[in-house]
């Protein structure tokens, strides 16, 4: 991407920026010629995840209770803000955690940021936002429901991010992720689907659909969300929301049947019962970001699936 050119010699501060899509982010900008300091709680986030590199300095640190948040962003020119406790369920088990790093992190970062002299403040949202879909594909104007904590705790800091730019002036940018997929993959219980078929594929386990698998998604590549941060912070108009996906509708069932067909793994396919809280359709409207930032998914489902299993196979030994 020819703007990269443009991040040589800045400095970037990314939060969460060791986690799955900080790390690559952070990869994209140091490749760039940025100067990058991450801060992440290494909760989810690895300290692997991240090159041994002159450009990179790695705090670990909270966004809530990190002291020098305020020193960080006054010798920023660019902001990523990815730290976050994700996860729908766990939303609901760790309410307070949920809001205190999510709102309360988001607020104190923008404040941090008041009076800088930051060029761009990226927030990253999420499509959780929206809850159920009245109509495909979602743009950024549709209803926002959020049905979960997670989902309401995501609304409220873009709203905090927003205002800060009409009060305190601060550039802030909105990033609506839909469903994201990529190295490295996160092994835990409210990893996406993508990573629990993948492991499981590894193992020549059968895959298990939960409801009838015609659920739709929309899946987009990590490396894609990399550049839609990049052209953000160097393109977006402050106070403006861009959902980042692909606008390609995608089942569960399709994905788990090009998965098996990609591997060559033939594992079965189980179904079991539909999740009550589950969305059942998620497919991004991104015309404005294609208007607006230039932006152009570089991968498609199985080109992303393919590089992931590549690079799978080349760790553990599997067939390719």
């Amino acid at each position: 991407m020819a703007e990269t050119s443009a991040l040589a010699r800045t400095r970037c501060l990314v939060t969460g920026g060791a986690g799955f899509i900080g790390s690559n982010l952070t990869r994209f900008l140091l490749e760039a010629g940025s100067s990058v300091t991450v801060l992440d709680n290494f909760v989810t986030g690895r300290p692997e995840h991240l090159p041994r590199v002159d450009n990179l300095t790695v705090i670990h640190g909270n966004i809530v209770t990190f002291a020098g948040i305020g020193e960080l962003c006054a010798e920023s020119d660019f902001v990523f803000h990815l730290a976050a406790q994700v996860g729908n369920v766990k939303s609901l088990e760790e309410t307070e955690t949920d809001a205190a790093t999510n709102i309360l992190g988001s607020v104190r970062l923008l404040k941090s940021c008041r009076g800088t002299r930051l060029r761009k403040l990226v927030y990253s949202s999420s499509s959780a936002i929206f809850g159920e879909a009245e109509r495909l594909p979602i743009d950024e104007s549709h209803p926002q429901r959020p049905a979960s904590f997670y989902a309401l705790s995501k609304l409220a800091a873009e709203r905090y991010a927003l205002l800060a730019r009409e009060h305190w002036n601060v550039p802030a940018v909105c990033l609506r992720y839909f469903n994201v997929f990529g190295l490295p993959m996160e092994n835990n219980e409210y990893t996406g689907v993508i990573s629990i078929f993948f492991n499981r594929l590894k193992a020549g386990q059968p895959l298990t659909i939960y409801g009838d698998g015609e659920q739709l998604r929309d899946f987009v590549y990590v490396r894609d969300v990399a550049r839609a941060n990049v052209l953000a912070a160097l393109r977006a108009e402050p106070g403006s929301v861009f959902n980042i996906g692909t606008g390609v509708a995608s089942s569960v069932r399709g994905l788990a049947l090009t998965m098996r067909d990609l591997t060559g793994q033939d594992v079965g396919i189980h179904y079991g019962p539909s999740r009550s809280s589950e969305v059942r359709r998620s497919v991004a409207d991104i015309g404005r970001a294609r208007a607006g930032l230039g932006f152009e998914p570089g991968y498609d489902l199985r080109q992303g699936l393919a590089e992931m299993w590549e690079a799978l196979a080349v760790d553990s030994a599997l067939p390719r």
